[in-house]
């Protein structure tokens, strides 16, 4: 799997702010805040301010402490139960996740965030907070930005329960071939 953009972070910061509004209703959608929810605005501002610190944050290091400081925005007023911590071996194992030299960024960035919903490393906000994290590290390298769709947020759920179910890897390509997107350049 190879990235499907080469962009510097300044360029990759452009195009999420550009379209920040869209990926921040994607992600509402995906987990399932209706128009209606009386804690859909919460879930608004935390993924605004989520993001805001993923854009903001090129070096804040990506590691266990990063994705538990964006679990812990993306909750805020949402859950008081939040895991403030991850043990030695989700620690180990998402760093070996995170440092994969034989892949590129954008397939580890996707390992990343399966790794992150398979696990259940949090008891609510797994798919945000593994969204948000993977894409910490695609903007931080130029990848470009995952995102997924009303449309294909179905499709996803069915991939993801396949791939729990039967370490069915097609959802990777399905992810790369969907869910990745980036601004079209002019050379």
């Amino acid at each position: 799997m190879i990235n499907k953009f080469t962009l510097s972070r300044a360029q990759n910061v452009k195009f999420v702010r550009e379209n920040l509004e869209q990926f921040i209703e994607n992600n509402l959608v995906l987990s399932r805040y209706e128009q209606d929810d009386p804690l859909r605005q919460t879930a608004y501002e935390n993924l605004k301010t989520a993001y805001e610190f993923v854009l903001n944050s090129p070096d804040v290091e990506n590691d266990y402490k990063c994705l538990l400081v964006l679990h812990e925005i993306l909750m805020k007023d949402l859950d008081d139960d939040i895991k403030s911590e991850l043990n030695e071996e989700q620690i180990e194992e998402l760093h070996k996740m995170i440092n994969q030299p034989t892949k590129a960024n954008l397939e580890a960035a996707i390992d990343v965030f399966l790794y992150i919903i398979e696990k259940r490393l949090f008891v609510d906000g797994d798919v945000r907070a593994a969204l948000l994290f993977a894409n910490k590290l695609m903007i931080d390298n130029g990848c470009g930005f995952i995102t997924i769709t009303p449309l294909n947020k179905d499709t996803f759920r069915e991939k993801l329960a396949e791939y729990k179910n039967n370490n069915d890897y097609d959802i990777k390509d399905w992810i790369y071939k969907y869910c990745i997107k980036g601004p079209k350049l002019d050379y």
